[in-house]
C-alpha cells in the first residue's frame, strides 16, 4: 500500500474512466450526501466504522469525525499526548475492537482511540523514533477470533493485544521501500497477507508464508496483481484486483475471477441481497456497482450532475453497510454518501429531453398502458408524450407533430390515446406510431370566450363516453365515432367562462365535476345535475366555490374536498364530516391532488409536502424531498395503476410507490450522552457525573443514532428525584441549575424518523455534593454546638438565679435580724413604758398605745415581706399554706368562720417573686377588707389550677357595698393593678346586702 502515489493514481484513473461512464442508466437508487458543508472535517472520505454505541465514525484526509446523524465532531492532531498522531486517515484505516477501542491508522502511525472518552494512545512502533516521515504509515488493523489485532508497518507483520498493546513482531515476505502489505485474518489462526500484489497465507505457529496466488518478486509473471482482500459471510472470501473481483475457491485452493471485468477497484463489502442473497458492493472510480454473485449480474450507480440524489462520484474509498438497518454508507473523494432504504421510500425516474444535458420541464401525467402492464405513457409539457418500458427502465419520446402544450391522457379500449391540447384533442395510435389532430371550435357569444377549445382534462366513463375538462368553456362531451363535441350546461354558467379542474366517475356511475364555478355532480343517466356544496357548522369550511382546488370520491361514497388552508370529509351531498387544518396536522396552503389507496389512506399531494392522512385515526404523515420525492411541493394530480401504486409527475420526472409496501422503521435508535458540560466546562462522558459544591449548572447533550431523517428524531427526558414528570422535546440538550446536594438519575429516550420509541434508552447517575454546610456533620456539630450554648445559657441562668436567690435570703436575713428586732424591741419598749407612765402620765398611755400597735403592724408587714422574698417559699403549696394561716388568724379573732378548700395536687409549679407578692396580697387585702368591713359571719376561699391558669375565688356573706361608691377609692383599683402585674383579671361581684364575690384569673409562669 502506497498511500502517496495510490491517491494520484485514483484521480488519473477518475479523469480518464468518467467520460466513459457519462451515458450510464441512472438507477433508482437514492443516495444522501454529506460534505464539508454540513461540517465533514473534509470531503474525501478514506475510513468508515460504527462504534459499539452506535455512531458512525468517518475517516478522511484532514481528520476524524463522528457522526450522530445530524451533526459531525471532528477530531484532529494537538499537542495533547492523548490526540491522534496525524489527520491524515489512510483507506479503511477505522478498525473497532471488542473491547470498545477503534483503531486508527494513519500516516503517521496507529492509534487506539477511546470512542467515549475521546481520547487516544499511539502504539510505539521502532520506526516512529527515527524522525522519519516517510515510513510511518502502517496497514489497517484486523481482529482474529480471539480478539488479537494484526496489522502491518512496511517491514514487519505484528500482532498486539488490544488491550495491553503487547506486540510480537514477525518478518515480511518481502521488503519494498514505501509499501506496506495488507494483513486479514482467517480461520484457522492463520493470517492472509497481500503483498506487491500476491496472496499469502501466514502461519503464527511455524512463522512461515504459503503463496497463494499473484504477482510478486518470485512469480512476476502471474496474471493477476491483487490490492485487497474482502472477507464475507459463511467464511467467504474475495479479493479484488486490477482486473476485477474474485472469489476464494476452497477446493482448488486458489481466487476465481468473477466473470465480468471491473477495473480500478477500490474496496468491496459483501451484503445481503433483497432475497437474502449474497451480494456485493464495489466501489471503483466514477461508480459504484451493486453486483450479484449468484446471477452475475451488475448494476452501475453513476453520478448524474442535476440529480442531489445521485451517486456522488469521484473516487469510492470506503464501504461500510448497516445489517441492523440495511443501509449503505459510502465514502467518496466528493464526500460521504449513503444509501438508505428505510428513508428512501419513493421510487422515482428522471425524464430527459432529447438534449441529455437537461431535465424537462414538467411530468404532467403517468398512466399505465391498457393491455401491458410494463408499459406507461408519460405525459410531458414538451416533447410531449413519452413511452416508458418499466421493467427495462426504458424511456423513448414519441414524436409530437401537435402545436402547443399537451395537458392529459387518457387511453380507450382500441389502445389509442386521446391527448388534451390546446385548440382541441390529439390521438395517438402505437400500433400505426401514427397522430391525428382533431380541432374542437365552438361558436360563443361572449367575447372573453375564444371559439377554439383548450383540453386540459379527459375522462373516458364505463359508458366508453369521453368527456372533456376545458380551460374556459365549461364541460364538453365527445363522440369519437362522429367526431362531435357538444357543451354540457352547468347551473350558473349563464355564458361565462367555465374553467374545468377535474372530472370522476364514482362507484354509482355519477360523474362529479370541480369548475371554476363550483363542484357539480351528473347523474348516472346524465339527464341531470347539481350542484354540491360543503355544509358545516363552522364558518371557516365554507369556502368561495372558486377557491376549491381539487377533490376525490373514496370507495366508501366520503366526498373529500381541498380548499384554501383545509381538507374536509363530507358526504355525498355535501354535509361536512370532519375538516383537518393546520390545527389538526394540515401542514399546506394549497391542495392540488389527492388519492385513495388500498387501505383506504388518503394521499394529498400539496405545496408543502406530500401528505399521508388515515382517515381512522385523524394522523398524518410528512414526506419530502429526504424520502426520495423529486420536489417537497406538489402541483400535479395522482394517478394509479392496476396493482394499486400511485404515480405523481414532477419537475424532471415522477415518483411512484406502492403504498401498502412503504418500509417503515422498525429499529428503535441507540440512544447516547454525546457531551456534558458543568458550568460551561467540559466533563468525559461517562455512567456518572459529580457536581461539587459552587457548580451550579449542568448541561448534558445526547442524540438518537438513527440516521434515517435524523431531523424527524424526537425525544424525551426526566431526571429522577427532580422531574415528576417526562418532557418531549426536539431538542437534543438539557440543562438543569441549582440542583439540590443529592442523587438523581437522568433518563433520556428516543423516537426514530417514523415513531417508533427506545424506551430504554440512556441513563447517566448525577450526583450533586452538598457544601460543607449542607452536610450532616456539619449540622451534626452545629446541633452540638447548639446544645452546648443553650446548657451553657441554662447553667448561667441558673447560676444567677442562685445568686439572686442567696442575695434573697441575705436581704430576708437581714430585715429579720435588724429591722424586725429593732421594732420588737419598740414595740416591748412602748408597753414597758405604758406600764411605768400609767399613774403618772396617763395622757401619755395612748400616745404609747398607737406606736405599740404600729409597731406590731410594721414587724407583721415585715414578715410578710421576708416571707416573700426567701427562696425556699416559691413554691405554689407555700403559698397557699401562707395564706390559710394569715386567714385562719385574721378572721378566728372576730369570730368569722372561715373555710379554704383547694383542689389538689397542685402540679410542681414555681412562683416569681411578682407572682408570689401580688398573689399573696391580693388575697391578703380582699380577707382584711371582708373582716373589717363586711360586718361577715363567714368568708370562704376556692383555689384551684386548671393547666397553668390558677383560679381563686374569695366570698362572703356580709352586707356588701356599692361598686360606684366604692370606684372613689384605691383599693379596688390596687386590686386590678396587681392583677393586671400577674398577666391575670381580676372581677367583683356584690350589690348591697347581697355579700362580695371576688374572682382572680391568673397564667403562671
Amino acid at each position: 500500500m502506497r498511500p502517496w502515489n495510490n491517491l494520484f493514481c485514483y484521480v488519473s484513473w477518475l479523469l480518464v474512466l468518467l467520460p466513459l461512464w457519462a451515458g450510464a442508466q441512472t438507477s433508482e437508487t437514492s443516495f444522501r450526501r454529506f460534505t464539508t458543508e454540513q461540517g465533514l472535517s473534509r470531503d474525501e472520505v478514506t475510513a468508515l466504522a460504527h462504534d459499539k454505541r452506535g455512531f458512525l465514525w468517518v475517516g478522511t484526509l484532514n481528520g476524524l469525525n463522528r457522526f450522530d446523524g445530524a451533526q459531525f465532531k471532528v477530531f484532529k492532531r494537538t499537542d495533547r499526548a492523548a490526540s491522534l498522531p496525524a489527520n491524515h486517515v489512510l483507506t479503511n484505516g477505522i478498525t473497532p475492537d471488542p473491547l470498545g477501542y477503534l483503531w486508527i491508522a494513519t500516516i503517521r502511525g496507529l492509534c487506539r482511540f477511546d470512542p467515549v472518552r475521546e481520547q487516544g494512545l499511539t502504539v510505539p512502533l521502532p520506526q516512529l523514533r527515527d524522525r522519519l516521515a516517510d515510513n510511518d504509515f502502517v496497514s489497517p488493523v484486523g481482529f482474529d477470533s480471539a480478539g488479537q489485532g494484526w496489522f502491518a508497518s512496511i517491514d514487519r507483520l505484528y500482532r498486539i493485544d488490544p488491550r495491553t498493546l503487547r506486540r510480537t513482531a514477525y518478518s515480511l515476505p518481502y521488503v519494498v521501500a514505501n509499501e506496506c502489505p495488507l494483513p486479514f485474518p482467517a480461520a484457522g489462526g492463520k493470517v492472509w497477507l497481500i503483498s506487491q500484489g500476491a496472496i499469502y497465507l501466514f502461519d503464527p505457529i511455524n512463522g512461515r508464508y504459503q503463496y497463494v496466488q499473484g504477482q510478486d518478486l518470485a512469480h512476476p509473471n502471474a496474471p493477476e496483481y491483487f490490492q485487497r482482500l474482502v472477507p464475507g459471510r459463511q467464511q467467504r472470501w474475495y479479493a479484488v484486483a486490477q482486473q476485477g473481483v474474485f472469489r476464494y475457491d476452497a477446493t482448488r485452493q486458489r481466487f476465481v475471477g468473477e466473470g465480468a471485468r471491473i477495473f480500478n477497484v477500490q474496496t468491496m463489502v459483501e451484503t445481503r441481497g433483497s432475497q437474502g442473497q449474497p451480494a456485493c458492493w464495489i466501489g471503483t472510480s466514477g461508480r459504484l456497482t451493486y453486483y450479484n454473485p449468484l446471477g452475475r449480474r451488475y448494476t452501475d450507480l453513476v453520478h448524474s450532475p442535476d440529480d442531489v440524489h445521485s451517486y456522488p462520484g469521484g473516487i469510492t474509498l470506503a464501504l461500510l453497510p448497516d445489517a441492523r438497518t440495511g443501509m449503505l454508507w459510502v465514502g467518496t473523494t466528493r464526500g460521504l454518501a449513503v444509501i438508505d432504504p428505510l428513508s428512501n421510500k419513493f421510487k422515482r425516474q428522471f425524464v430527459r429531453s432529447s438534449d441529455p444535458k437537461r431535465y424537462l420541464e414538467d411530468v404532467r401525467v403517468v398512466r399505465q398502458d391498457r393491455r401491458q402492464d410494463s408499459l406507461y405513457w408519460v405525459l410531458t409539457n414538451q416533447p410531449g408524450l413519452m413511452r416508458w418500458e418499466r421493467q427495462h427502465q426504458k424511456l423513448t419520446t414519441v414524436v409530437n407533430p401537435l402545436p402547443g402544450y399537451l395537458y392529459d391522457l387518457v387511453q380507450d379500449m382500441q389502445g389509442r390515446v386521446w391527448v388534451g391540447i390546446d385548440g382541441g384533442l390529439g390521438i395517438y395510435d402505437p400500433a400505426t406510431s401514427c397522430w391525428q389532430r382533431r380541432p374542437i371550435r365552438l361558436a360563443t357569444k361572449t367575447p372573453a370566450v375564444p371559439g377554439e377549445v383548450t383540453v386540459e382534462h379527459l375522462l373516458l366513463d364505463r359508458q366508453q363516453q369521453l368527456w372533456l375538462g376545458s380551460a374556459k368553456h365549461g364541460l364538453l362531451l365527445h363522440d369519437s365515432k362522429r367526431n362531435q363535441t357538444t357543451v354540457y350546461p352547468l347551473p350558473g354558467e349563464a355564458g361565462a367562462a367555465c374553467q374545468v379542474h377535474r372530472l370522476q366517475e364514482d362507484g354509482r356511475g355519477r360523474l362529479w365535476v370541480l369548475t371554476s364555478l363550483g363542484l357539480f355532480r351528473l347523474s348516472a343517466d346524465r339527464k341531470r345535475v347539481q350542484r354540491v356544496r360543503p355544509q358545516a357548522s363552522m364558518a371557516t369550511v365554507h369556502q368561495s366555490d372558486r377557491l376549491q382546488s381539487t377533490f376525490l370520491l373514496d370507495r366508501y361514497d366520503n366526498l373529500w374536498l381541498s380548499s384554501l388552508g383545509l381538507v374536509v370529509q363530507a358526504d355525498t351531498n355535501g354535509r361536512v364530516r370532519h375538516t383537518y387544518t393546520t390545527a389538526n396536522g394540515l401542514r399546506a396552503d394549497y391542495t392540488f391532488g389527492l388519492a385513495e389507496d388500498r387501505r383506504g389512506h388518503l394521499w394529498l399531494a400539496t405545496d408543502e409536502q406530500l401528505h399521508e392522512l388515515n382517515p381512522t385515526t385523524h394522523k398524518f404523515r410528512y414526506y419530502g424531498r429526504s424520502s426520495g420525492l423529486l420536489v417537497n411541493s406538489m402541483y400535479q394530480t395522482f394517478t394509479a395503476n392496476r396493482q394499486g401504486e400511485l404515480f405523481i409527475g414532477a419537475r424532471a420526472g415522477f415518483n411512484y410507490f406502492q403504498p401498502t409496501q412503504l418500509r417503515r422503521n422498525p429499529v428503535p435508535p441507540p440512544v447516547a450522552v454525546t457531551e456534558i458540560r458543568v458550568n460551561n466546562h467540559s466533563r468525559p462522558v461517562g455512567a456518572q457525573v459529580e457536581l461539587q459544591p459552587g457548580e451550579q449548572t449542568l448541561t448534558v447533550a445526547f442524540a438518537a443514532l438513527n440516521f434515517s431523517q435524523a431531523q424527524k428524531n424526537r425525544y424525551a427526558y426526566r431526571l429522577e428525584g427532580f422531574d415528576p414528570a417526562w418532557t418531549s422535546t426536539d431538542a437534543r440538550t438539557v440543562t438543569y441549575t441549582n440542583l439540590a446536594p443529592g442523587n438523581y438519575t437522568l433518563r433520556i429516550r428516543a423516537a426514530n424518523n417514523d415513531g417508533v420509541w427506545n424506551l430504554t434508552g440512556q441513563t447517566l447517575a448525577v450526583r450533586v455534593q452538598p457544601a460543607y454546610y449542607q452536610t450532616l456533620w456539619f449540622k451534626a456539630l452545629l446541633l452540638a454546638a447548639g446544645t452546648v450554648a443553650l446548657w451553657g445559657i441554662y447553667r448561667y441562668r441558673q447560676n444567677q438565679q442562685l445568686q439572686l436567690a442567696a442575695v434573697r435570703d441575705r436581704i430576708a436575713k437581714d430585715l429579720h435580724d435588724d429591722i424586725g428586732s429593732t421594732l420588737s424591741s419598740i414595740s416591748i419598749f412602748s408597753e414597758v413604758a405604758q406600764v411605768q407612765l400609767a399613774d403618772a402620765h396617763p395622757a401619755t398611755v395612748s400616745l404609747l398605745q398607737r406606736i405599740s400597735t404600729n409597731a406590731s403592724t410594721l414587724a407583721e408587714s415585715m414578715q410578710d415581706i421576708i416571707w416573700t422574698i426567701k427562696t425556699n417559699h416559691d413554691g405554689l403549696p407555700d403559698v397557699v399554706t401562707r395564706m390559710r394561716e394569715f386567714g385562719l388568724r385574721l378572721t378566728e379573732a372576730k369570730g368569722i368562720r372561715f373555710t379554704m378548700t383547694v383542689a389538689e395536687p397542685f402540679p410542681a409549679l414555681r412562683l416569681s417573686v411578682e407572682q408570689r407578692r401580688n398573689l399573696y396580697l391580693i388575697f391578703k387585702e380582699s380577707v382584711n377588707n371582708a373582716v373589717k368591713y363586711a360586718d361577715c359571719t363567714q368568708l370562704q376561699v376556692k383555689l384551684s389550677v386548671s393547666g397553668r391558669q390558677l383560679h381563686l375565688l374569695i366570698e362572703d356573706d356580709g352586707r356588701g357595698f356599692d361598686l360606684a361608691t366604692a370606684r372613689t377609692g384605691n383599693g379596688l383599683t390596687n386590686l386590678e393593678t396587681r392583677a393586671r402585674d400577674i398577666c391575670g383579671r381580676i372581677t367583683f361581684t356584690t350589690a348591697p346586702g347581697a355579700g362580695t364575690s371576688v374572682a382572680l384569673t391568673a397564667l403562671l409562669a
